[in-house]
């Protein structure tokens, strides 16, 4: 639970005791499991003992890159200028040639390590320094997150 309520999908609107963080179209969310399928998940809420919550926080590392905006595109012109083909890379990286349509498309997310196999078969970065825009802090420690904490404000007097 979040903030002492059951956490609900911004997708979907389902109620789920476990969401999970992800990047939307550049914006951080919350989902449900359903959801976030195919998609890269930044963190996981869930029913946690304050240890287990308090122990990950310690450790977690921060997250100081995110994915670049047109990631889809650059592993197409990485790839087709190599000449290889969509289906000679699912291979050569071991993943679905379906599921590399669909990251080419900008369909869905690469997970971690299929973004690490891109980037060394394909020979390019695939992640950029977070903006300072992009940066954000909770307002309150225990209180979900809201949309509102994902975006930037363009205000000059700092509101």
């Amino acid at each position: 639970m979040l903030g002492g309520q059951t956490p609900e999908c911004e997708i979907c609107g389902k109620k789920a005791d476990t969401v999970y963080e992800i990047n939307f179209e550049g914006t951080r969310i919350l989902v449900c499991e359903r959801d976030a399928r195919g998609r890269e998940v930044i963190n996981t809420f869930g029913p946690k003992s304050k240890e287990e919550r308090s122990v990950e926080a310690r450790t977690r590392p921060q997250m100081q890159e995110e994915l670049v905006e047109n990631f889809g595109e650059k592993i197409r012109n990485a790839r087709e200028a190599i000449g290889l083909p969509l289906r000679v890379l699912a291979e050569r990286i071991s993943e679905k040639e379906s599921t590399l349509t669909r990251i080419e498309k900008q369909e869905t997310l690469p997970n971690e390590k299929t973004r690490q196999k891109l980037e060394k078969e394909l020979g390019i970065r695939l992640l950029s320094k977070l903006s300072e825009g992009k940066q954000f802090v909770a307002q309150k420690k225990n209180e979900p997150f809201t949309i509102g904490d994902f975006t930037k404000k363009d205000d000059k007097d700092g509101e």
